[in-house]
């Protein structure tokens, strides 16, 4: 994929310390693997301790649907609660590189407000929480944009999913008694 990078950017990756740092907006919380918190574009994102790493992706020229798993860890009840809905399915995340200027203790970005690199776009798959006595640890599945197209939607049959859209309905109660195939339509 092509990147449009700016003169400051490129100046900045020219020198020889760089310091970057990982900018993660995930369903509308912002999170850093910066020691600080830091503000870009009126977000600021929490320099937290929690936020662990980002699995690697790679690019090809092929149309595929390309993921990468986001790893918290020390969890407190509060972001355990949050990301452990089912509404938070198909929510966006972008994850962004910003390279840190030193003298200035500011992001890199020049005057057209071209910042920190887009370096994955996608929406939460998935979750995964492994809870301990004091702690938990989150892994979230993020997709790219891109569509599978030989993935078969679907619904499982169970009362559980079906309430998560009809809470007052029970008409699955008894879904998994029926162990054949039905048949629909003329016989």
């Amino acid at each position: 994929m092509a990147r449009d990078i700016t003169d400051v950017t490129n100046t900045a990756l020219a020198r020889q310390a760089l310091i970057s740092y990982v900018l993660l907006d995930i369903a509308g919380f912002y999170y850093t693997d910066a020691p600080h918190d830091i503000t870009y574009f009126g977000n600021t994102y929490v320099a937290q301790g929690n936020f662990l790493g980002i699995s690697e992706t790679s690019e090809n020229s092929e149309i595929q649907v390309t993921n990468i798993t986001i790893t918290f860890t020390a969890l407190d009840l509060t972001t355990v609660l949050r990301f452990s809905q089912s509404d938070i399915i198909n929510k966006d995340v972008t994850v962004f590189r910003a390279i840190w200027d030193q003298e200035t203790e500011d992001l890199i970005y020049d005057s057209a407000g071209d910042g920190p690199l887009t370096i994955f776009k996608g929406k939460i798959a998935g979750y995964r929480i492994e809870d301990a006595q004091d702690t938990a640890t989150l892994t979230v599945q993020v997709d790219s944009q891109f569509t599978n197209f030989e993935k078969i939607n679907g619904r499982r049959t169970n009362l559980e999913n079906f309430q998560r859209e009809h809470p007052t309905d029970f008409a699955m109660e008894f879904s998994h008694e029926t162990l054949n195939d039905l048949k629909w339509g003329k016989t």
